[in-house]
């Protein structure tokens, strides 16, 4: 297995290698020796070294296994299996690419963009933990000044905040959420409702026409992008943070958001050809399932028929005659 196993990280396994590499790492009775071996080649690794940038190739990887998502049983088997194998083997890669970024980084504000169907997850320099969700931007200080530590932030992501004097502040396109320790969901795509949901602490809000809010542990606050008014509901704040563990949750959720996920969750254009279609409800839970099975689910649980054109990866929904 190790011969594989170097052979696949040094690109130069044939078809047949890797074949067997995928069929040796996904046996559970070579688990312990697949770690053994990741473990040992990380310790030999020179992490002096520059660190590509990583993002277009877990992008690519995520493409593809998206797009032969549609094929038969067998591919996507393989293909769902790969998917794990390439995130625990990029994983201590990206540790050490961030941490080069970090030490080279002085003084300088930093982006970091998580393309369509991917995550990323990072501390910042005050020990800050920040998820980013798929389709998301994200722009920071490498080092924060005395008296603030504000970030930037398009699309969605998740802050498990440092307690500290100095008060954290994620500014949005509509609202400004002002903190000193504490942990919260931030949705601010630009096509959908602001929505912050509190986990614990507590959290200002102020909206771009300076209206104010306070948000207490177990409510989610939307602001009306129109009048800029701040509404509060009371919710399970799990629901809207389960993306970083990577689920996707619906609840009696509209199809109308649920195309929205999808999209950004999978990297699909998604057409609701038929209006009516829009407040048709979705109740599901989904984790690493393939595009396929979700729109098979979809399929069974709402009144709907689809054509998906997997060249322009795209989803075009109908009413089920």
């Amino acid at each position: 297995m190790k011969s594989y196993f170097r052979k696949y990280l040094s690109d130069s396994c044939s078809t047949e290698d890797f074949e067997s590499f995928i069929e040796l790492a996904t046996d559970k009775k070579n688990q312990n020796v697949f770690e053994v071996n990741m473990s040992e080649d990380w310790k030999d690794n020179d992490r002096t070294i520059e660190t590509p940038d990583l993002s277009p190739t877990l992008h690519r990887i995520h493409y593809e296994l998206n797009k032969t998502e549609v094929g038969d049983s067998k591919t996507r088997k393989l293909f769902f299996y790969v998917s794990r194998i390439a995130a625990v083997l990029f994983v201590p890669l990206l540790i050490a690419y961030f941490f080069q970024w970090q030490s080279r980084s002085s003084g300088i504000e930093q982006t970091i963009v998580t393309p369509l169907a991917s995550q990323t997850s990072f501390q910042l320099s005050d020990g800050t933990l920040v998820w980013l969700n798929a389709g998301s931007s994200i722009r920071f200080p490498s080092e924060f000044s005395s008296n603030k530590r504000i970030v930037k932030l398009t699309g969605e992501a998740y802050f498990d905040v440092k307690k500290a004097n100095e008060p954290f502040i994620v500014e949005t396109k509509h609202v400004d959420i002002e903190v000193l320790g504490t942990a919260f969901n931030v949705l601010a795509y630009d096509n959908e409702l602001p929505a912050i949901t509190l986990e614990r602490g507590k959290v200002s809000l102020r909206t771009e026409s300076n209206q104010k809010q306070f948000l207490s542990p177990g409510h989610q606050a939307t602001v009306d992008t129109t009048e800029f008014n701040i509404t509060l509901k009371e919710v399970d704040p799990n629901l809207y943070s389960a993306w970083k563990d990577h689920q996707l949750i619906f609840e009696n959720d509209p199809l109308s958001i649920v195309a929205e996920k999808l999209e950004r969750w999978y990297n699909v254009e998604i057409e609701i050809a038929d209006p009516s279609l829009l407040n048709s409800k979705l109740t599901a839970n989904i984790e690493f399932e393939p595009f396929r099975e979700v729109l098979d689910l979809m399929q069974l649980t709402m009144p709907v028929d689809y054509q998906y054109d997997i060249d322009l990866r795209k989803l075009i929904i109908t009413r089920q005659n």
